[in-house]
Protein backbone atom coordinates (compact mmCIF):
# COMPACT_ATOMS: atom_id res chain seq x y z
CA UNK A 1 0.00 0.00 0.00
CA UNK A 2 1.13 3.54 -0.64
CA UNK A 3 0.72 4.59 3.02
CA UNK A 4 3.08 1.87 4.23
CA UNK A 5 6.02 3.15 2.25
CA UNK A 6 8.06 5.85 4.08
CA UNK A 7 9.03 8.83 2.05
CA UNK A 8 12.73 9.58 1.43
CA UNK A 9 12.24 13.01 3.06
CA UNK A 10 11.15 11.53 6.38
CA UNK A 11 13.97 8.99 6.37
CA UNK A 12 16.63 11.65 5.82
CA UNK A 13 15.14 13.81 8.59
CA UNK A 14 15.30 10.94 11.09
CA UNK A 15 18.86 10.18 10.05
CA UNK A 16 19.88 13.78 10.65
CA UNK A 17 18.32 13.74 14.10
CA UNK A 18 20.14 10.53 14.93
CA UNK A 19 23.42 12.01 13.77
CA UNK A 20 22.84 15.16 15.85
CA UNK A 21 22.09 13.07 18.92
CA UNK A 22 25.20 10.98 18.35
CA UNK A 23 27.34 14.08 17.87
CA UNK A 24 25.85 15.66 21.01
CA UNK A 25 26.55 12.56 23.07
CA UNK A 26 30.08 12.34 21.71
CA UNK A 27 30.63 16.02 22.60
CA UNK A 28 29.31 15.50 26.13
CA UNK A 29 31.57 12.50 26.59
CA UNK A 30 34.57 14.48 25.35
CA UNK A 31 33.77 17.45 27.62
CA UNK A 32 33.23 15.13 30.59
CA UNK A 33 36.55 13.46 29.88
CA UNK A 34 38.33 16.81 29.73
CA UNK A 35 36.68 17.92 33.00
CA UNK A 36 37.63 14.66 34.66
CA UNK A 37 41.26 14.96 33.58
CA UNK A 38 41.29 18.59 34.71
CA UNK A 39 39.84 17.66 38.10
CA UNK A 40 42.32 14.82 38.50
CA UNK A 41 45.16 17.18 37.65
CA UNK A 42 44.01 19.68 40.25
CA UNK A 43 43.45 16.93 42.79
CA UNK A 44 47.01 15.77 42.22
CA UNK A 45 48.24 19.12 43.57
CA UNK A 46 46.34 18.69 46.87
CA UNK A 47 48.26 17.60 49.96
CA UNK A 48 47.75 13.89 50.75
CA UNK A 49 45.66 14.62 53.86
CA UNK A 50 43.13 16.73 51.92
CA UNK A 51 41.05 13.66 51.11
CA UNK A 52 40.55 13.09 54.83
CA UNK A 53 40.36 16.62 56.23
CA UNK A 54 38.61 18.57 53.47
CA UNK A 55 35.31 20.26 54.37
CA UNK A 56 32.82 21.61 51.81
CA UNK A 57 31.99 25.34 51.89
CA UNK A 58 29.79 26.51 54.75
CA UNK A 59 26.88 27.20 52.38
CA UNK A 60 26.93 23.58 51.21
CA UNK A 61 27.20 22.34 54.79
CA UNK A 62 24.20 24.44 55.78
CA UNK A 63 22.11 22.85 53.01
CA UNK A 64 23.35 19.37 53.92
CA UNK A 65 22.40 19.90 57.58
CA UNK A 66 18.69 19.97 56.64
CA UNK A 67 18.11 22.72 59.18
CA UNK A 68 20.07 21.04 62.02
CA UNK A 69 22.98 23.48 61.83
CA UNK A 70 23.79 23.35 65.55
CA UNK A 71 24.07 19.56 65.46
CA UNK A 72 26.39 19.71 62.46
CA UNK A 73 28.46 22.40 64.21
CA UNK A 74 28.84 20.06 67.20
CA UNK A 75 29.95 17.23 64.91
CA UNK A 76 32.51 19.45 63.18
CA UNK A 77 33.76 20.64 66.57
CA UNK A 78 34.17 17.03 67.70
CA UNK A 79 36.05 16.23 64.48
CA UNK A 80 38.26 19.27 65.08
CA UNK A 81 39.12 18.03 68.57
CA UNK A 82 40.05 14.58 67.23
CA UNK A 83 42.16 16.14 64.47
CA UNK A 84 43.85 18.52 66.92
CA UNK A 85 44.68 15.75 69.38
CA UNK A 86 46.04 13.50 66.63
CA UNK A 87 48.27 16.22 65.20
CA UNK A 88 49.43 17.34 68.63
CA UNK A 89 50.35 13.79 69.61
CA UNK A 90 52.27 13.34 66.35
CA UNK A 91 53.94 16.78 66.74
CA UNK A 92 52.54 17.82 63.37
CA UNK A 93 51.13 21.23 62.31
CA UNK A 94 47.39 21.78 62.58
CA UNK A 95 46.93 23.68 59.31
CA UNK A 96 43.34 22.47 58.77
CA UNK A 97 42.16 23.45 62.25
CA UNK A 98 41.15 27.04 61.40
CA UNK A 99 38.96 25.73 58.57
CA UNK A 100 37.11 23.44 60.99
CA UNK A 101 36.62 26.24 63.50
CA UNK A 102 35.28 28.77 61.01
CA UNK A 103 32.95 26.17 59.46
CA UNK A 104 31.51 25.31 62.88
CA UNK A 105 31.13 29.01 63.73
CA UNK A 106 29.39 29.69 60.41
CA UNK A 107 26.85 27.01 61.26
CA UNK A 108 26.38 28.07 64.90
CA UNK A 109 27.58 31.63 65.68
CA UNK A 110 26.24 31.31 69.26
CA UNK A 111 28.68 28.48 70.07
CA UNK A 112 30.37 30.73 72.65
CA UNK A 113 32.93 28.33 74.10
CA UNK A 114 34.23 27.47 70.65
CA UNK A 115 35.69 30.94 70.10
CA UNK A 116 38.06 31.01 73.08
CA UNK A 117 38.78 27.28 73.05
CA UNK A 118 39.49 27.38 69.32
CA UNK A 119 41.77 30.39 69.70
CA UNK A 120 43.75 28.57 72.40
CA UNK A 121 44.06 25.50 70.17
CA UNK A 122 45.38 27.61 67.28
CA UNK A 123 48.19 29.02 69.43
CA UNK A 124 49.06 26.22 71.85
CA UNK A 125 49.42 23.23 69.53
CA UNK A 126 52.88 21.95 70.34
CA UNK A 127 54.56 23.98 67.58
CA UNK A 128 56.71 27.09 67.83
CA UNK A 129 54.33 30.04 68.13
CA UNK A 130 54.43 32.26 65.04
CA UNK A 131 52.64 35.55 64.23
CA UNK A 132 50.42 33.74 61.70
CA UNK A 133 49.18 31.38 64.41
CA UNK A 134 48.41 34.28 66.75
CA UNK A 135 46.66 36.27 64.01
CA UNK A 136 44.55 33.22 63.16
CA UNK A 137 43.51 33.01 66.82
CA UNK A 138 42.75 36.74 66.90
CA UNK A 139 40.54 36.33 63.83
CA UNK A 140 38.47 33.68 65.63
CA UNK A 141 38.21 35.80 68.79
CA UNK A 142 37.20 38.84 66.74
CA UNK A 143 34.25 36.86 65.41
CA UNK A 144 33.41 35.99 69.02
CA UNK A 145 33.61 39.65 70.04
CA UNK A 146 31.10 40.55 67.34
CA UNK A 147 28.78 37.69 68.30
CA UNK A 148 29.03 38.48 72.06
CA UNK A 149 29.72 42.22 72.30
CA UNK A 150 29.27 42.31 76.10
CA UNK A 151 31.81 39.59 76.94
CA UNK A 152 35.01 41.15 78.34
CA UNK A 153 37.20 38.11 77.63
CA UNK A 154 37.34 38.68 73.88
CA UNK A 155 38.88 42.19 73.94
CA UNK A 156 41.08 41.16 76.88
CA UNK A 157 42.59 38.14 75.11
CA UNK A 158 42.87 39.98 71.79
CA UNK A 159 44.52 42.96 73.46
CA UNK A 160 47.10 40.77 75.15
CA UNK A 161 47.94 39.04 71.87
CA UNK A 162 48.35 42.35 70.04
CA UNK A 163 50.32 44.07 72.79
CA UNK A 164 52.63 41.29 73.95
CA UNK A 165 52.37 38.00 72.05
CA UNK A 166 52.68 39.25 68.47
CA UNK A 167 55.65 41.61 69.06
CA UNK A 168 57.42 38.85 70.96
CA UNK A 169 56.88 36.28 68.20
CA UNK A 170 57.57 38.61 65.25
CA UNK A 171 60.52 40.50 66.74
CA UNK A 172 60.88 44.19 67.45
CA UNK A 173 62.16 44.89 63.93
CA UNK A 174 58.86 43.88 62.35
CA UNK A 175 57.17 47.04 60.95
CA UNK A 176 53.78 45.79 62.15
CA UNK A 177 54.74 45.94 65.83
CA UNK A 178 53.81 49.62 66.52
CA UNK A 179 50.37 49.14 65.00
CA UNK A 180 49.87 45.90 66.94
CA UNK A 181 50.80 47.57 70.22
CA UNK A 182 48.49 50.51 69.61
CA UNK A 183 45.65 48.12 68.82
CA UNK A 184 46.42 46.04 71.92
CA UNK A 185 46.39 49.06 74.24
CA UNK A 186 43.00 50.14 72.91
CA UNK A 187 41.46 46.66 73.24
CA UNK A 188 42.70 46.26 76.82
CA UNK A 189 41.39 49.71 77.67
CA UNK A 190 38.00 48.68 76.31
CA UNK A 191 38.08 45.41 78.29
CA UNK A 192 38.58 47.36 81.54
CA UNK A 193 35.32 49.27 80.94
CA UNK A 194 33.00 46.23 80.91
CA UNK A 195 30.53 46.04 83.80
CA UNK A 196 31.22 42.43 84.82
CA UNK A 197 34.98 42.53 84.30
CA UNK A 198 36.98 40.84 87.13
CA UNK A 199 38.38 43.18 89.74
CA UNK A 200 42.01 42.70 88.69
CA UNK A 201 41.61 43.70 85.03
CA UNK A 202 41.38 47.52 85.46
CA UNK A 203 44.45 47.47 87.73
CA UNK A 204 46.43 45.36 85.29
CA UNK A 205 45.37 47.53 82.36
CA UNK A 206 46.54 50.60 84.25
CA UNK A 207 49.98 48.96 84.62
CA UNK A 208 50.07 47.11 81.31
CA UNK A 209 53.03 49.03 79.87
CA UNK A 210 55.21 48.30 82.90
CA UNK A 211 57.29 45.13 83.28
CA UNK A 212 55.35 43.87 86.29
CA UNK A 213 52.01 44.70 84.70
CA UNK A 214 52.97 42.87 81.52
CA UNK A 215 54.03 39.77 83.45
CA UNK A 216 50.76 39.68 85.38
CA UNK A 217 48.76 40.14 82.19
CA UNK A 218 50.63 37.20 80.66
CA UNK A 219 49.81 35.02 83.68
CA UNK A 220 46.11 35.97 83.57
CA UNK A 221 46.05 35.33 79.82
CA UNK A 222 47.48 31.84 80.29
CA UNK A 223 45.05 31.13 83.12
CA UNK A 224 42.13 31.99 80.84
CA UNK A 225 43.57 29.88 78.01
CA UNK A 226 44.07 26.93 80.40
CA UNK A 227 40.48 27.21 81.60
CA UNK A 228 39.00 26.92 78.10
CA UNK A 229 41.42 24.41 76.55
CA UNK A 230 39.75 21.05 75.93
CA UNK A 231 42.70 18.88 74.95
CA UNK A 232 44.85 17.32 77.69
CA UNK A 233 48.17 17.88 75.91
CA UNK A 234 47.28 21.47 75.07
CA UNK A 235 46.39 22.10 78.72
CA UNK A 236 49.70 20.56 79.72
CA UNK A 237 51.59 22.87 77.37
CA UNK A 238 49.76 25.91 78.71
CA UNK A 239 50.27 24.73 82.30
CA UNK A 240 54.02 24.35 81.79
CA UNK A 241 54.22 27.84 80.32
CA UNK A 242 52.12 29.18 83.18
CA UNK A 243 54.33 27.51 85.80
CA UNK A 244 57.42 28.93 84.10
CA UNK A 245 55.88 32.41 84.03
CA UNK A 246 54.93 32.22 87.70
CA UNK A 247 58.38 30.95 88.67
CA UNK A 248 60.01 33.73 86.67
CA UNK A 249 57.72 36.29 88.28
CA UNK A 250 58.49 34.94 91.76
CA UNK A 251 62.23 34.99 91.00
CA UNK A 252 61.97 38.61 89.87
CA UNK A 253 60.06 39.54 93.02
CA UNK A 254 62.67 37.85 95.21
CA UNK A 255 65.45 39.67 93.38
CA UNK A 256 63.63 43.00 93.71
CA UNK A 257 63.04 42.38 97.43
CA UNK A 258 66.71 41.48 97.94
CA UNK A 259 67.85 44.65 96.21
CA UNK A 260 65.42 46.71 98.28
CA UNK A 261 66.70 45.08 101.48
CA UNK A 262 70.36 45.67 100.57
CA UNK A 263 69.56 49.29 99.75
CA UNK A 264 67.80 49.71 103.09
CA UNK A 265 70.82 48.37 104.99
CA UNK A 266 73.17 50.57 102.99
CA UNK A 267 71.02 53.64 103.68
CA UNK A 268 71.08 53.01 107.44
CA UNK A 269 74.68 52.15 108.33
CA UNK A 270 76.84 51.20 105.41
CA UNK A 271 79.32 48.46 106.28
CA UNK A 272 77.52 47.43 109.45
CA UNK A 273 76.04 43.96 109.94
CA UNK A 274 72.52 43.49 108.64
CA UNK A 275 71.19 42.57 112.09
CA UNK A 276 72.59 45.79 113.56
CA UNK A 277 70.94 47.87 110.81
CA UNK A 278 67.62 46.17 111.41
CA UNK A 279 67.75 46.64 115.22
CA UNK A 280 68.92 50.27 115.12
CA UNK A 281 66.38 51.26 112.50
CA UNK A 282 66.54 54.15 110.04
CA UNK A 283 69.39 56.58 110.42
CA UNK A 284 68.19 59.84 112.00
CA UNK A 285 70.13 63.08 112.20
CA UNK A 286 69.65 65.84 114.76
CA UNK A 287 68.00 67.91 112.06
CA UNK A 288 65.63 65.05 111.41
CA UNK A 289 64.72 64.83 115.12
CA UNK A 290 64.08 68.54 115.27
CA UNK A 291 62.04 68.32 112.09
CA UNK A 292 59.83 65.59 113.54
CA UNK A 293 59.41 67.48 116.81
CA UNK A 294 58.23 70.62 115.04
CA UNK A 295 54.51 71.14 114.71
CA UNK A 296 53.54 70.04 111.19
CA UNK A 297 51.10 72.94 110.94
CA UNK A 298 53.81 75.54 111.59
CA UNK A 299 55.48 77.19 108.62
CA UNK A 300 58.93 75.90 107.60
CA UNK A 301 61.95 77.56 109.11
CA UNK A 302 63.56 80.22 106.92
Amino acid sequence: MAGAVSSPKKSSSGLRRGLLVAVGLATLVAVAGLCLRRAQGLRGTWPPEADTFYLPPSAALRVASLGHTELLADLIHARANVYFGTQLHARMPTKWLANYLHSAIDLDPQFQRLYLAGAAMLIYNGQRITPDMVLAAVEVMDRGRKAFPFDWEFPFQMGFNYLFELPQDAGEDDPRVPGWRQRGVELLRQAALYEQVPYYVPTLVARMLTKSGGDELAIRHLEQAYAVATNHEAREQIRNKLVAMRAQRLSQQLEENLQAFEQMVADRFRGSPEAFALVVGPRTTALGLLGRARDPSSPPAP
